[in-house]
């Protein structure tokens, strides 16, 4: 067994780092001019080379815009940004996503698994139904296991869903997400229930293996409102 090294945070890092929450916070607002390389390089002793590399970084997270021959500025972030600016801010947030991102998360879940249960449905492949099967024995064995165990149990038979449709890029969204709201996703097994959750995929199942995906996607979207509900109010 071989350890690796433990190695702190690089000034590159630290600089990216505190540029985020400076942004973040509210103490940069977007439309706001940053001062000059060598300004920052200075205010701040580092070099700057460390202060370019870290402002195209910020740049390509979707934080700051570089003009040419003008200067740089606090971007637009939630218009401008893209999956880095967002795991950014639920870093910023604690791994705990706001209200108003728990409630976008849901919406984006709705627009990639109901697409995959019109498909799975309207296929009804028996290798499809064997795989989901096996899954909800390994759900009722997460029974006796810790929530967390039993959510990463939920999220995987999610997933499943998901890529047994053919769309390649849907599962890796949603595991990129899944880290950031795993919160999330034990306050809603929390909320419904192991055995209510249980069922639901039992019931979405045999909905699938009869060709039934209005019915499939209904018992989805009624416990995502059920649990948009809990978590609005």
């Amino acid at each position: 067994m071989k350890f690796r090294k433990i190695n702190s945070l690089s000034i590159k890092e630290l600089f990216i780092s505190q540029i985020e929450e400076m942004i973040l916070s509210g103490e940069l607002e977007p439309g706001e001019k940053l001062p000059t390389e060598r300004e920052i390089a200075d205010e701040m002793a580092i070099s700057k080379t460390i202060v370019h590399e870290g402002i195209r970084e910020l740049s390509r997270i979707g934080f700051l815009d570089v003009i040419s021959r003008k200067g740089v500025y606090v971007a637009d972030y939630t218009s401008a940004g893209n999956l880095d600016t967002l795991l950014a801010i639920i870093r910023y947030q604690g791994g705990m996503p706001d209200k108003k991102m728990i409630d976008s998360l849901l919406d984006a879940r709705l627009y990639l698994e109901c697409p995959a249960l019109e498909i799975l449905a309207g296929r009804r492949r028996d290798s499809d139904f064997r795989q989901l099967e096996a899954l909800l024995g390994q759900m009722k064995e997460a029974f006796s296991q810790d929530i967390e165990a039993f959510a990463t149990s939920l999220f995987v038979f999610r997933r499943t869903i998901v890529v047994l449709s053919g769309n390649c890029i849907s599962p890796l969204i949603m595991n990129a997400f899944f880290t950031a709201s795993i919160s999330a996703w034990i306050n809603y097994c929390e909320l419904m229930g192991r055995e209510q959750i249980y069922e639901n995929l039992s019931k979405t199942t045999k909905c699938l293996r009869h060709g039934d995906a209005g019915t499939a996607k209904e018992l989805f979207r009624s416990h995502i409102e059920r649990f948009r509900e809990h978590i609005l109010t």
